[in-house]
């Protein structure tokens, strides 16, 4: 049987990378280092995330805040972004080149950038800020190499690290920061978990059974893989393949995504994903990128062939048989998964398929649509109504058709209407459906307070948001699952640290809501407002001592209210 050669899989990737230069112009060796220790990875350029691709790099800061971070080239600061959640300190560098270098979740801005923000935030009375300084009287230079910030673990971050990105100003498409020549060690070849095969239809099988099955894989040499049973696999019909793969990059603790993956049946392509570059218009399209049922349940990062009619990921690329093989006719073919990253280094597990009928094979004839089930197409506009659900679909929130379902069970305790479950959470949704119940056991007086909460198939509850209207309570979800209403009348609950007490240079409080979250607050000393700052997967707010503390005795007043208007309110003296 013939194979592959490597040197073929490592022109093939360095190919698609000097035509994605010669696209976008991309300087290599133009930009420095953003840390001033040696680079490594923690999280990879379009690495699976939930409902996303990564879009930057993770670069590790030996796991502590506070580590300096530095323009990578000259430019002008373009936008400064605070947020309690997401990116949190956020700081966008444009560059003369067409490029804008992104640093997020900062633990703090440097001097100038901190006084310009600060002025901002008390002028707007807002910790959140999202302010573009390109005017003339606002304009802030930058040099290559200067300071800008320091590393930390603010917004939705996990851990101290920074995020970093490179993005072409006038598009903002994200780009791959690897392509352009930074200097990081990279000693580790990628590596293939396990693949899983997916006959396609009522006629397809593997073997003599219709049901996805996964394969274990083992290395058989230095860039080899193969099947860790037998090498052959008997299928028949219309198969599609899966393979979650990784890389390394200079350790074997942490797993990053793999920069490209290529599928090829007896040395024909039939689907390639290379890891360049995409629009965050694009990003959610990892949910029909991914085995999304096997990522649902297990939280595994199965990438699958078969390109979906939903999905319009650009780096996801498959043949006109859109990434499903047909084996029907008693042959043997070679199946080749190639697994690479930006370095060029690959690895390729093979293995090969008989095309073989299961005994006793009887022909199923295709099912036509029936008046009895409602079906979703997913490049229409798709409603679901009875006297007490409605659920609509815009078009492009599915991506291929399927054939909607519901249930409905009793209600629990604090519950104002039955459970709805609709469809199954496993499927997966690309943009927000509106879900209305109707609250005809809602009283009037509890109206303002209603909501709808998320029910999984553990019975955990998450607030899903919503508002009473025209006799329902409609809300806009990225789920399917169960859906019932509740209200939420208890005020958000503000808990001082005891430390508060002693120190001389900041308060800090634990917050909670208990249902519907925090939308607003606001704290003031003496009266007049002054920056809190919010970290709610901590649950923690801070205020530090500024210029709006005076010597002597001070009142700080810290005040919340949560999504449905309920208050809470603490007051607390301080002496400078």
């Amino acid at each position: 049987m013939k194979i592959l050669p490597n040197i073929l899989l490592f022109i093939l990737i360095h190919t698609h990378l000097a035509q994605l230069e010669a696209q976008v112009m991309i300087p290599k060796g133009y930009f420095s280092s953003p840390l001033n220790i040696g680079l490594s990875e923690t999280g990879s350029f379009s690495e699976v995330r939930a409902n996303h691709f990564h879009s930057g790099i993770d670069f590790q800061v030996q796991q502590k805040e506070g580590l300096p971070v530095f323009a990578v080239a000259d430019g002008v600061i373009s936008r400064i972004k605070v947020s309690p959640v997401g990116f949190g300190n956020a700081l966008y560098i444009d560059h003369p080149n067409g490029f804008t270098s992104v640093y997020a979740h900062l633990k703090a801005y440097n001097d100038t950038i901190t006084s310009y923000l600060r002025s901002n935030q008390y002028r707007l009375e807002s910790f959140e800020a999202d302010l573009f300084p390109l005017n003339k009287k606002d304009l802030i230079r930058v040099k290559k190499g200067q300071l800008i910030g320091f590393a930390g673990n603010s917004g939705s971050s996990g851990g101290a690290h920074l995020h970093f990105e490179l993005r072409n100003t006038r598009t903002e498409r994200i780009i791959n920061p690897l392509l352009f020549g930074f200097n990081i060690a990279d000693n580790f070849l990628p590596y293939i978990d396990f693949i899983k095969i997916y006959p396609d239809d009522e006629n397809s099988f593997i073997g003599s059974s219709c049901d996805d099955i996964r394969y274990n894989v083992k290395k058989v040499g230095g860039k080899e893989y193969r099947l860790a049973g037998k090498d052959t696999l008997a299928v028949w019909g219309n198969i599609s393949i899966g393979a979650q793969a990784f890389d390394f990059n200079q350790n074997q603790s942490d797993r990053n995504g793999f920069y490209s993956m290529k599928m090829f049946k007896d040395k024909a392509e039939f689907f390639s994903m290379v890891c360049d570059s995409f629009s965050f218009a694009e990003s959610r399209y990892v949910n029909a990128t991914i085995d999304y049922a096997a990522n649902y349940n297990s939280g595994s990062r199965i990438v699958k062939s078969k390109k979906l009619p939903g999905n319009k990921l650009s780096f996801f690329n498959s043949d006109g048989a859109n990434g499903v093989l047909t084996f029907t006719d008693n042959k043997i073919h070679e199946v080749l998964i190639a697994v690479g990253d930006v370095s060029g280094n690959t690895i390729n597990l093979r293995f090969w398929v008989r095309s073989q009928k299961p005994k006793g094979f009887v022909q199923v004839p295709d099912i036509p649509d029936a008046d009895s089930v409602t079906l979703f197409r997913y490049n229409k506009i798709n409603r679901f109504e009875t006297k007490e659900l409605k659920v609509e679909l815009p078009e492009g929130s599915l991506y291929e058709d399927l054939v909607f379902r519901y249930r409905k069970t009793p209600g629990t305790a604090g519950m104002y209407s039955d459970i709805y479950y609709l469809h199954d959470a496993v499927v997966p949704i690309h943009s927000k459906i509106k879900v209305a119940l109707k609250a005809s056991k809602l009283p009037a007086q509890l109206r303002q307070k209603a909501l709808l909460v998320r029910i999984d198939r553990a019975g955990k509850r998450t607030a899903a948001g919503g508002s009473y209207e025209n006799g329902f309570v409609t809300t806009t979800t990225n789920n399917f699952d169960g859906y019932a209403i509740v209200i939420d009348t208890i005020a958000p609950v503000i808990r001082p640290w005891p430390e508060n007490l002693k120190s001389r240079t900041n308060l800090r409080f634990t917050v909670s809501d208990n249902l519907s979250g925090i939308n607003t607050y606001r704290g003031e000393v003496n009266g007049q407002w002054v920056l809190v700052e919010w970290d709610p997967k901590n649950k923690l707010m801070i205020y530090r001592y500024d210029h709006v503390a005076q010597p002597g005795k001070n009142t700080f007043t810290l005040k919340l209210t949560d999504d449905k208007g309920n208050h809470s309110s603490f007051s607390t003296i301080f002496i400078l």
